[in-house]
């Protein structure tokens, strides 16, 4: 509803929310539903309230010609109920020109009236601004989980068999079914494929997943329906093609359809050992995580167990961008492998189950952890730029945010769109990202802005 307001001359239009209104107390209207003029009006300020009912009539107004002393009553409108008559209105009015005087402008009243606005400005202006509590972004993982020899011997969920494959079975299928996994999915292919004598290097065979199967989708969790692929694999590889897994999560993870909107997606690589076929060189196995990431925006983890060299690992996670974490992380006490203060791949030693599912869930934190969906609403049109977003520190005590155009332009406290035209995500800049990860009981706020607002 626009509000527009006559102050001495001088008109003021403001655009605010608001349903249908009938026009109240003024000059007199001569145009339909209003009241027909009464002629003069003397001394005082004309009082009246708006129709009670009915479209548009209004009631009680000031003559707009004669001079005559003593004002009439206002006439009711001609679909409006009755208001309150009107008190007598101001002297100084000229019967023959219609016109006021301008020496005794200084008792003209303000006047004010509403009108609706028409609908397509209702839509595109209405501004109610709305706060939300940012969620985060759910995520969906491709896991490619390396079976080779080395992992030792084979077992089946829930055994203790001592070895690095029973320890990666158990540590996947309890985070796939546990609470924390809510909300995300997952999808599960193994490197090597057999024959060994053709191990696609190219990534044709590891594009797909074993489970849910195919070239698309992913499963959601929690569930335990991967348990019986991870009962019936078993760790068989000669040699370790981790030029083929990469590319095969790069393969899956470029396939548009398997970039959901509204979600996160990562590709996870679990490895213990270094490469032993295909093209071994870390320039270029750094060279096509580094490729996907530019491509997709798509992240790719590295997990290393007893037997990989973290050097390695190391250049393959920088290549998929993945974030920094500190070496002791939760229940990680050795998270970089290699004794670094921090690092950007992941260590689980031989695969301790409760260690492993640590480092899975800190993943997913790193992930999605400050990213959060745009939130929308019902009332108005988003203005981007009146977007603000506070961060409340151990939940109660609100810091605002410095909105930034990109991840390259971050401060310490900032926030930038995924796309700042169109923007679906709000993602927050590294230091304040380590900050909120570091509050267990943080909060972030989104404070919408409208156009129009």
């Amino acid at each position: 509803m626009a509000q527009v307001k006559v102050a001495r001359g001088i008109f003021v239009v403001a655009v605010a929310l608001g349903g249908a209104a009938a026009l109240t107390g003024g000059c007199g209207d001569d145009g339909a539903g209003g009241a027909t003029p009464e002629a003069g009006a003397s001394s005082g300020a004309t009082s009246t309230s708006s129709s009670s009912s009915g479209a548009s009539g209004s009631s009680g107004a000031s003559g707009s010609s004669g001079a005559s002393s003593g004002g009439s009553s206002g006439s009711s409108g001609s679909s409006g109920s009755s208001g309150s008559s009107g008190s007598s209105g101001s002297s100084g009015v000229d019967a023959s020109s219609g016109g006021i005087d301008a020496s005794d402008a200084s008792n003209i009243p303000d006047v004010s009236f509403a009108y609706d606005a028409p609908s397509r400005d209702a839509a595109r202006d209405a501004c109610a601004a709305t706060s939300a509590e940012a969620t985060l972004t759910p995520l969906d993982m491709f896991i490619m989980l390396d079976k080779s020899g080395s992992m030792g011997t084979d077992c089946n969920v829930g055994s203790t068999t001592a070895s690095k494959w029973c320890a990666s079975v158990n540590a996947l299928s309890s985070y796939f079914k546990s609470a924390s996994s809510t909300g995300n999915a997952a999808a599960l292919q193994f490197f090597p494929q057999l024959p060994s004598t053709t191990y696609k290097c190219d990534g044709s065979g590891y594009s797909l997943s074993s489970a849910p199967g195919g070239a698309t989708g992913f499963t959601a969790l929690p569930s335990a329906t991967f348990d019986t692929l991870l009962n019936s694999t078993n760790p068989d590889g000669a040699d370790t093609p981790t030029e083929g897994g990469m590319r095969g999560i790069a393969g899956f993870l470029g396939n548009a359809t398997n970039r959901r909107a509204g979600r996160q997606a990562i590709g996870i690589l679990i490895t213990d050992g270094d490469p032993t076929a295909c093209n071994t060189s870390n320039a270029t196995l750094q060279g096509i995580l580094q490729a996907h990431y530019a491509a997709t925006a798509v992240r790719t983890f590295v997990v290393g167990m007893t037997g990989a060299t973290f050097a390695n690992l190391e250049t393959w996670a920088v290549g998929g961008n993945a974030p920094l974490h500190n070496n002791v992380v939760g229940a990680l006490t050795n998270a970089c492998g290699n004794g670094a203060a921090t690092c950007r791949s992941w260590n689980v030693g031989a695969g301790n189950p409760a260690a492993f599912v640590e480092a899975l869930k800190q993943i997913q934190l790193s992930a999605i952890g400050c990213s959060y969906n745009m939130p929308t609403t019902t009332t108005g049109v988003i203005d981007p730029a009146k977007v603000t977003v506070d961060y409340l520190m151990n939940g109660t005590t609100p810091q605002s945010l410095v909105r930034v155009t990109n991840l390259a332009a971050c401060v310490a406290n900032g926030w930038y769109y995924d796309n700042n035209t169109t923007p679906t995500k709000i993602n927050l800049c590294p230091t304040q990202c380590t900050a909120v990860q570091a509050d267990v009981n943080a909060k972030v706020k989104v404070q919408l802005g409208c156009l129009g607002g």
